[in-house]
């Protein structure tokens, strides 16, 4: 069984949910009640419906915060970049401020 996937995982569940119900009678005659059971894993099956809703949502979250985090960067560096140049205009190419604030850059 540890070679299935969690799709397969789920659907697993599923089926033995619905084969155990509707082969209820079976189950009865051989002296066994398996209706508290189901119960027990429909609600095991609805609790890991629910973490995987919630997995998908933090996953969409995290994306997202990703493409944020990687603008605010961007901004941030190209903003940087226009001070150096601003620099370099006002001092010229060959100050040694203007060299120290390149040579990060090569690095």
């Amino acid at each position: 069984m540890t070679t299935l996937n969690e799709k397969e995982r789920r659907d697993f569940v599923e089926f033995i949910i619905s084969t155990v119900e509707s082969e209820a009678a079976v189950l009865n005659a051989a002296g066994y009640d398996s209706s508290s059971r189901v119960e027990l894993l429909k609600g095991k099956s609805t609790a890991a419906k629910d973490a995987e809703v919630a997995q998908q949502k933090a996953q969409a979250a995290s994306l997202e915060a990703t493409k944020v985090s990687q603008q605010a960067l961007k901004d941030a560096y190209d903003d940087a970049s226009a001070f150096v140049n601003l620099i370099e205009g006002l001092l010229g190419k060959d100050n040694t401020l203007v060299h120290k604030l390149r040579q990060f850059r090569t690095k």
